[in-house]
């Protein structure tokens, strides 16, 4: 495949990614970034949430998350493949159970939460494994 072809196809995968949660019915919100502090005993993990972008004097905001975590949460592994993954693509990401509570301070992390809920409540934690390249 020539390369112009992949950078477009990148390009409109990448714009799809983002825009993707703006076409949600509000049932569900996401936040993503590090994650600061995992309290166990409190049932709570804290996200440093990246999301809407903003600079303030030259540094990028960062919103302190504080996310409930229940026995109901669901953990989950995402990592990129060097070869096929099973959707076919080369390089894509794949997603596996994680067993519950498997995330530290320093993990990159994307928590969806209930949009409705008074207190943020994980749906689903996805970690993401970092890989070699």
């Amino acid at each position: 495949m020539h390369i112009r072809t992949r950078i477009a196809m990148l390009g409109v995968v990448a714009i799809a990614a983002w825009a993707i949660p703006t076409w949600s019915d509000g049932q569900e919100r996401r936040y993503s970034g590090t994650v600061l502090a995992v309290d166990r005993s409190a049932g709570a993990i804290v996200v440093g949430d990246m999301g809407p972008w903003r600079i303030k004097d030259g540094v990028t905001q960062i919103d302190r998350r504080t996310v409930a975590v229940t026995l109901s949460t669901e953990f989950v592994s995402v990592t990129r493949v060097s070869g096929p993954a099973p959707s076919g693509w080369v390089g894509d990401f794949v997603e596996s159970a994680r067993p519950g509570w498997q995330v530290k301070a320093g993990d990159w992390v994307t928590v969806i939460v209930k949009a409705d809920d008074p207190r943020p409540t994980a749906v689903r934690i996805y970690v993401w494994e970092p890989t070699e390249s």
